[in-house]
This record gives C-alpha cells, sequence and structure tokens, in this order.
C-alpha cells in the first residue's frame, strides 16, 4: 500500500476513534445520570418550591386573616356594647367595622386564590412525581444493555488503537513529517475525476502521473492536502 494510502486509512481510524470515543462519553454520562431523568429531577424540584411558596403564602395569610377576625369582633363587640355615647365617635367606630368587613372580604378572595393555587401545584407536583419515577423505572430498565453497549465500543475503540497504531507505524518517516505539517483538516483528501475532492480543484497532470505511477506524496497546489486517488 502506498503512503498517501496508508495515510488515508490512518485518517479514518482517526476519525472513528474520535466518534468512538464520543459516543463512549454520552453513554457513561447517560448511564451515570439518565438526562432525562435529571431534567425531571430539576423540574420536580422547581414545582415543589412553588408549592412550598404558595403554601407559606397560604399560612401568612391564615394567620392575618386570623388577626383581622379577632379585630374585626373586637370592634363588632364594642359597637353593638351601647357603651360609646358619642354620636362623633359610634360613627368613626362604625366606618371602621364597615372599612374592616370590606378588607376582610378582600382577603378571603386573595386566599380563595391562594387555595386554588395550592392545589393546582399539588398536582402538578403529584404529577411530576408520577412521571419522574416512571422515568427512573425506564433507566433502570435500560442500564443494563446500555452497560452492554458501552463495553461494546470500549472493545471496538481497542481494535481501532491498535490498528491506528500498526497502520502509522507502516507509513515512511518522510511520509510522516509531511502529514504533520499538515495544518488544514482533514489532511488527507481524495481525488476523483483529477479533482481534490475537498477543494475541488483540478490536479496537475504531473501531479496525478506521480499519484498514478509513484509512492511520492503529492500534495494539493490550491489547499495543500495529501492526494490520494480515490
Amino acid at each position: 500500500m502506498k503512503a498517501a494510502q496508508l495515510l488515508l486509512s490512518y485518517q479514518r481510524l482517526l476519525d472513528r476513534e474520535r466518534g468512538l470515543r464520543e459516543d463512549i462519553s454520552a453513554l457513561e454520562s447517560r448511564i451515570a445520570a439518565d438526562p432525562e431523568v435529571v431534567a425531571l429531577e430539576e423540574s420536580l424540584a422547581e414545582k415543589k418550591a412553588l408549592q412550598q411558596s404558595i403554601a407559606l403564602k397560604l399560612r401568612e395569610s391564615d394567620s392575618e386573616r386570623e388577626a383581622h377576625r379577632t379585630r374585626l369582633r373586637s370592634r363588632e363587640k364594642e359597637l353593638m356594647s351601647g357603651r360609646i355615647r358619642n354620636p362623633t365617635e359610634l360613627m368613626q367606630v362604625s366606618d371602621e367595622v364597615q372599612h374592616m368587613k370590606a378588607s376582610f372580604a378582600e382577603e378571603e378572595e386573595v386566599e380563595l386564590r391562594l387555595m386554588e393555587e395550592s392545589e393546582s401545584a399539588d398536582e402538578e407536583v403529584k404529577q411530576a412525581t408520577a412521571k419522574l419515577e416512571e422515568e427512573r423505572r425506564r433507566a433502570a430498565f435500560e442500564a443494563p444493555s446500555l452497560k452492554v453497549e458501552l463495553e461494546s465500543l470500549q472493545s471496538e475503540l481497542s481494535t481501532v488503537e491498535t490498528e491506528r497504531d500498526d497502520t502509522w507505524a507502516q507509513v515512511p518517516a518522510t511520509a510522516q513529517v509531511t502529514y504533520s505539517r499538515v495544518r488544514v483538516r482533514p489532511i488527507v483528501a481524495e481525488v476523483d475525476r483529477n479533482q481534490c475532492q475537498v477543494c475541488h480543484v483540478t490536479v496537475t497532470s504531473s501531479g496525478m502521473q506521480k499519484l498514478r505511477q509513484s509512492d511520492e506524496i503529492v500534495q494539493c497546489e490550491n489547499c495543500g492536502r495529501i492526494l490520494v486517488l480515490s
């Protein structure tokens, strides 16, 4: 096999190695923490935080309403007791009671809305919890097959690494130097119909002759890539 063909094989093995490493990394991450489960856990945490926030507001609302109810009853009792003789003071207390009743009614509406929000939040937490448990069961069921797939990819990676090293060892030293000096990617480009298949510039007739008849490394005059006949 010519040097350029060996370099093309080497390049393909590098590409396969890179792809395998990416697949292995993704599988390892998925086995360690399934992304769908993680997303649902985060969503459930947000829903629980909202649920707790609404519950806190509801408790505060209950406490405030109870204090206002006590205050209202006290003022109503005072108003109805007959102890207030002064007409002006009587009017002031009456107005205060009416204002307190109006405020109390508004607070009741607010609390009703909070109760509805609380029920909705409770239901969302319930549904999110159920969905999370379902995804956890699914992830646990898939874990063994994912581990088998991971082992298969790791085995293939080991084979590819060995082939990569063996192929590179067959490349003549001068060709290795040339390969290491090329700064564009991919480094090796195939030639089809007298054209570099990466930059699509026509290879000179002398270059084509070298590609066909010698083991000499030929580089594209336009992009500098190492050329090899497809």
